[in-house]
Formats: structure tokens, C-alpha cells, sequence
């Protein structure tokens, strides 16, 4: 399968997706956000997580971050 456009074109190659850009359509950081972006939310929708289970994990992590990093902030 492919899609072409002037400035781009996908094709799926075996288990591949891969995506040819003209060099002109996007600049290397614009594009490095978007891939930044794509695999997270890969990873979320694929996520078995409970609305509350990721609220628990998230309030854990914020401790453990504010154990770690309080003495920079706080005189203990």
C-alpha cells in the first residue's frame, strides 16, 4: 500500500511504515516533536491503565520526584 502527494509519500513495507518527506516540507525539529509524540501515544492507546490507576501511579511519581529534588528547594 502507498500514498503519494507532492511532498510526501507512505508505503507499508512487511511490518514498516515508512514515510518519505521533501526535504522543504518540514524542518528536522518540527518533525523530531512529532515523532516524540507518536510513540507515548502508541504506548497509550495500547494501555490496559484505568483512569484511577494512572492517577495513583502519577501521584507516586510526584512524591518520589519531590523526595528526590525538595532539598533544592526547601531548608530541611
Amino acid at each position: 500500500m502507498t500514498r503519494e502527494a507532492n511532498t510526501y509519500s507512505i508505503a507499508v513495507e512487511n511490518q514498516d511504515i515508512v514515510i518519505r518527506l521533501h526535504s522543504e516540507l518540514v524542518d528536522q525539529d518540527t518533525l523530531a516533536k512529532l515523532l516524540n509524540y507518536i510513540e507515548p501515544e502508541s504506548i497509550r492507546k495500547r494501555s490496559q491503565l484505568t483512569q484511577a490507576q494512572a492517577a495513583t501511579l502519577a501521584g507516586e511519581i510526584d512524591r518520589d520526584v519531590w523526595e528526590s529534588t525538595r532539598q533544592k528547594y526547601v531548608e530541611i
